[in-house]
């Protein structure tokens, strides 16, 4: 099936619940141009009429003109999923991706997320079922476990046999969720082992850290997560187009840009300013630069969007 980027070493912007909404995307999309851009996962409404929610579905079917969209599902075989995705499908959605890694709530306590990894003999099924659907790329988005980082190793062989096209590792555990370092040793160990493109996730915040991370595992290509909210130019600098080592202002001035262009789309997204101050906010503070520190503070402590939109320089 064909894959959702051409070239070598795709750079792709990670679906971060909360945070990679529709808005986000097309600024990301015209700014930054990262290869492939996925949605936030799609939450299945089982035995329901219409299995995706119609807010879902306007997130699934809303790309970025030229930069391929990737939908992602979360859920398993016996919950909707595949209903799911056939919705999705027939509504012109290429490029499916199942959620194997998300550490939070309920989703690591039912077979959903990286609660799949309590039940790997339900995860091939499930996928040659998708990819009997999905006309385009057919992926798999996974932590490395639950709380042992080589229970992988017991799915591996349902990602080669049931025909998905290439996998994304965040190489650590769900109940690690963001702390510690990514064990990219692991991932090199899933590239040998696995016989797909895999694409590597975690802990690239630099284009010193993207050569890093491509020389210890041989990836095809790397996702970014964190590090391309705390710097959307991540893309150019591994790309060797923007300064690997920008100036303070300079950073000010590019996230300026960008944060006014998202700003002026949660504006028409989201309800009232308290909803579209608190999207704003979850996004900001991925910004850990302490040069920029006083710079941002008053967007954070921004009680109205006139506030806020004076903080940005507007």
């Amino acid at each position: 099936m064909p894959l959702p980027w051409t070239g070598s070493l795709p750079l792709m912007l990670a679906p971060m619940q909360g945070l990679t909404n529709r808005g986000l995307r097309q600024v990301y999309g015209e700014h930054v141009k990262p290869d492939v851009l996925f949605t936030e996962f799609v939450r299945v409404r089982p035995g329901a009429a219409q299995p995706v929610a119609a807010s879902d579905f306007t997130e699934a079917t809303t790309a970025v003109p030229g930069i391929p969209l990737v939908v992602q599902v979360i859920g398993c075989a016996d919950d909707g999923v595949v209903e799911a995705t056939a919705e999705l499908v027939a509504a012109g959605v290429q490029h499916i991706n199942v959620n194997m890694g998300c550490p939070w709530g309920r989703m690591t306590s039912v077979l959903a997320g990286g609660g799949m990894f309590r039940a790997p003999e339900t995860v091939a099924p499930m996928l040659r079922k998708l990819r009997k659907l999905v006309p385009g790329s057919l992926s798999v988005k996974t932590r490395t476990g639950i709380d042992d980082e080589r229970q992988i190793f017991d799915v591996l062989p349902a990602f080669a046999d049931s025909g998905i096209d290439f996998l994304v590792v965040h190489s650590r555990t769900v109940d690690q969720k963001y702390r510690g370092q990514a064990n990219h040793a692991l991932t090199a160990e899933i590239v040998e082992a696995l016989g797909l493109p895999v694409i590597a996730n975690g802990d690239v915040r630099s284009a010193e850290d993207a050569r890093a991370v491509l020389a210890q595992t041989g990836a095809a290509g790397l996702m970014l997560g964190r590090g391309a909210l705390a710097d959307p130019h991540l893309f150019a600098r591994i790309r060797g187009t923007a300064p690997t080592q920008p100036t303070s202002d300079q950073r000010k001035a590019d996230l300026a840009a960008l944060w006014r262009d998202i700003l002026d789309h949660y504006v028409e997204l989201f309800a009232g300013d308290a909803q579209v101050l608190a999207k704003f906010g979850s996004l900001v503070r991925h910004v850990d630069d302490p040069a920029l520190k006083r710079w941002i503070k008053p967007m954070k402590k921004a009680k109205r969007v006139a506030q806020l939109r004076e903080a940005l320089g507007r």
